[in-house]
């Protein structure tokens, strides 16, 4: 039975010579054609003595116009009518057909070797052909094998090429494999591109040539060496994915190009020197810079709100993390930085450039802040990372009060009024004043004023937050008073004013 296989891809072949032992074993293909039907002429080897049928009277190859071909079926009659184009077959299976490895073994031989124009090397494919899809007693040491290369006027070396023929496509032959490899860069550094080849057992494959060419590079030309590897350097002049492919030529086929008779019962035959070019590739990556914008406005939000950052990102597209920390307080805008105390960490994903808002943080202290952010790199764009959106965190002042004796005064006396600080804790301190408006002549004129008009005092004081303090104005005439604290914005606080008109915030003086 007979399967066919697709060609990957043929190209032009170039001569390689292999030497083995004392004489030359040559593995160089002839250009092969695509002609259809044609009848075949001697082409290299030796005559033996006919027998009236194809393995008879010649031992090596025939030739089709430039192709040479070996015969694979002896017991045939000669073929007199010409040959069908050829087909790609990589198992000779059957009752009494080649095994796949067989099959693979006879074609590693004809591609190796088969295409080199010597009597002798000829002579010795055929009979190795002849041993792998026939066997029995048409091996080199059976009965009709053996006689046949004794009747070559060098049988000696005919018997040792086809000796070294077997044992070499016991070792390589098979399926040729094609790996590439690539390391990543920098822009301005350089791609290192490694071909691995191997044979059909996995064994490295020697004396390939092949072409190494990388996205927006010239071309590289090698060829593999005893580790069946190649190396080729490329500076990598622009960030992003770079295709690297490796085209691989004059390497051994593991499938007979088989050529079937025209005329029934006639021998078949299969091409020598046919080579295939395998082709792999990878991606490799180059990284480039990636740009990172914080506003260089500063921003003010209130203790125990939330604070953002915008930033601006330009990369690569690719979705990656943008982590930010808001460092502080600090005691001045001039000490923040992006070290040591900080109020947490939040976290975003970018993909397109453009403006990406963090989730926020919320500090609860007055005092200096700044972010600190970093955007992921990628394998074509490099980390980046900043430090600045200068962020003051303002304290909320809140101020209450409480006369102490807000219905037994009689003037003229002193009035003692409790006012309290809070909204942070501890220093800055700011100053505080308490504001008495008055007199009104009734409760309900007061009211109507609304803590506007004439102020009878003013005593300041210098508060902390988080503290009470008492006031003393000193009151001369009878009537009703209002009172109200203020604090005026600072750096680090919002000012403030305390109810007007509320529980404990008015005096009525007898």
């Amino acid at each position: 039975m007979f399967r066919s296989l697709t060609v990957i891809r043929r190209g032009s072949l170039l001569i390689v010579t292999l030497l083995l032992v004392a004489m030359p074993l040559v593995a160089v293909p002839t250009v092969v054609t695509a002609s259809a039907a044609h009848s075949a002429g001697r082409w290299a080897g030796y005559e033996i003595p006919r027998t009236g049928r194809a393995a008879g009277g010649w031992i090596g190859g025939y030739r089709i116009g430039a192709t040479p071909i070996f015969l694979v079926t002896p017991s045939r009659e000669p073929n007199r009518r010409g040959y069908q184009r050829a087909r790609l077959v990589d198992d000779l299976s059957g009752r009494s057909g080649a095994t796949r490895g067989e099959t693979a073994r006879a074609a590693w031989i004809l591609s190796k070797y088969g295409g080199y124009r010597d009597a002798t090397q000829a002579a010795a494919v055929d009979a190795s052909v002849y041993a792998l899809l026939v066997g029995g007693r048409w091996s080199t040491s059976g009965a009709r094998g053996a006689r046949r290369i004794n009747e070559t006027p060098d049988w000696l070396t005919v018997r040792r090429f086809a000796r070294i023929m077997l044992n070499e496509s016991r070792r390589h032959a098979g399926p040729y494999r094609v790996r590439v490899t690539a390391t990543g860069t920098d822009v301005g550094g350089t791609i290192e591109a490694t071909v691995t080849v191997t044979d059909g057992h996995g064994r490295p494959a020697a004396g390939l040539p092949l072409t190494i060419a990388a996205t927006g590079a010239a071309s590289s030309r090698a060829v593999t060496g005893d580790n069946g590897r190649a190396v080729a350097r490329f500076a990598a002049s622009k960030a992003g994915w770079h295709r690297i492919t490796a085209i691989v030529r004059e390497v051994p086929e593991h499938r007979l190009h088989l050529r079937l008779p025209l005329r029934r019962g006639q021998a078949a035959a299969a091409e020598g020197g046919d080579r295939r070019t395998l082709v792999a590739s990878t991606l490799a990556p180059v990284r480039g810079p990636q740009a990172l914008g914080l506003p260089t406005n500063p921003v003010t939000v209130a203790a125990g709100s939330p604070a953002q950052v915008a930033v601006t990102v330009t990369g690569d597209g690719t979705s990656r993390s943008a982590v930010g920390t808001l460092y502080g307080p600090a005691g001045s805008a001039s000490l923040a930085q992006c070290a040591g105390q900080s109020v947490g960490t939040v976290r975003t994903t970018v993909r397109a450039d453009g403006h990406y808002v963090l989730p926020g943080l919320t500090p609860r202290v007055a005092g200096y802040y700044v972010w600190h952010v970093a955007v992921a790199g990628t394998p074509t764009a490099l980390p980046v990372a900043a430090c600045g959106a200068d962020t003051t965190v303002k304290a909320v002042a809140v101020l209450s009060m409480t006369a102490r004796n807000p219905t037994t005064l009689k003037a003229p006396d002193n009035a003692t009024v409790d006012v309290a600080l809070s909204g942070w804790s501890g220093t800055p301190g700011v100053d505080v004043t308490l504001n008495v408006y008055g007199p009104y002549a009734t409760e309900q004129a007061l009211r109507l004023a609304g803590c506007k008009g004439t102020i009878l005092d003013s005593p300041s004081h210098k508060m902390n937050g988080g503290t009470t303090l008492p006031f003393s104005t000193y009151i001369e005439q009878a009537g009703w008073y209002a009172l109200q604290a203020t604090t005026p914005s600072t750096e680090l606080s919002f000012g403030a004013q305390s109810l007007c008109a509320d529980a404990g915030t008015e005096l009525h003086v007898s």
